[in-house]
């Protein structure tokens, strides 16, 4: 009987400790925390510090890093993140962070397109005016270029979490061997490959392209689907060059997309440039250039 008092004593002493102690703990966590714009970069995140770091998505999957607009929910957890990871020029960064560092004035902003020689769209003249062109912001879809952008990731990971430089050091080395195997083996596909062209709806995989010889052809004109005769053209030049791949994001329409297939007889694949696991997706892709610009 006074072993069971004891006992209740004790867990009555203890229990206060223990429930204040997981709220500093997870307080701890919401403070250090890093915010990214899209799942690519929380797929490098994660790797880099092992899932350590609480790692929030501004973009969740399905929306339009073009133009989605932020929760007042995402809004107001901004303020526990210490880093902040941005492509740099996705529509949602260009409306939204200078909000967000309004928001968190002490949050601290690595824009990893900074050491990245970007590829910017050319300018359309229409009668008396030029819309200028904008910059391709899909860097992360050319492990190539990922290669580049990596080192700053790594060195603003361990300069907001100094904490965690021994970890983060040891992933970086591994997933940048793994991002160096894949570039080479990308390197190594694209030489051989009999056709270098495909087609895909929106261009986001002209980085991929510059990169290792290829050549994409885009089907989406100035950010809007092509009118008749633009889509006519699109088909003569696809049956002229022997054009057999054509990519479609998941989240559009695929009519005029089918249009080509059936035209052509090119093959239609649903690609999606946002998913998280990055090394999964970009070897899928390589296995798809692979399977349909090799002659058989």
């Amino acid at each position: 009987m006074v072993k069971k008092v004891l006992k209740r004593i004790l867990f009555i002493l203890i229990f206060p400790a223990l429930i204040s102690l997981q709220g500093c703990l997870q307080r701890q966590k919401e403070e250090s925390g890093i915010t990214v714009s899209i799942e690519p970069l929380k797929y490098f995140a994660d790797r880099l510090t092992s899932e350590q770091v609480d790692v929030m998505v501004m973009v969740p999957m399905g929306a339009s890093p073009a133009t989605y607009s932020p929760t007042t929910q995402q809004l107001m957890k901004l303020s526990d993140s210490k880093l902040y990871i941005s492509i740099g020029h996705l529509g949602f960064e260009l409306s939204w962070m200078p909000r967000i560092k309004d928001i968190n004035q002490d949050l601290k902003i690595l824009t990893l397109s900074d050491e990245i020689e970007l590829i910017s769209a050319k300018d359309e003249v229409y009668g008396d005016h030029v819309h200028k062109g904008g910059v391709e912001p899909h860097i992360w879809m050319s492990p190539k270029t990922v290669k580049a952008f990596l080192p700053e990731l790594k060195d603003g990971l361990i300069n907001a979490f100094p904490e965690h430089k021994e970890m983060i050091e040891k992933n970086y080395s591994e997933l940048y061997k793994e991002v160096t195997r894949l570039h080479n083996e990308f390197t190594a596909l694209t030489q051989t490959l009999s056709q270098k062209k495909f087609m895909i709806f929106h261009p986001a995989l002209s980085y991929l392209a510059r990169d290792y010889g290829l050549e994409q052809i885009s089907i989406e004109h100035e950010g809007k689907e092509p009118s008749p005769r633009q889509l006519k053209n699109l088909i003569d030049l696809a049956n002229r060059e022997n054009i057999r791949l054509i990519f479609i994001q998941a989240e559009f329409d695929q009519r005029n997309a089918q249009m080509v297939k059936d035209a052509t007889g090119a093959e239609l694949v649903v690609i999606n440039p946002l998913a998280y696991d990055w090394t999964e997706n970009l070897y899928g892709i390589k296995q798809l250039l692979e399977k349909h610009l090799t002659q058989p």
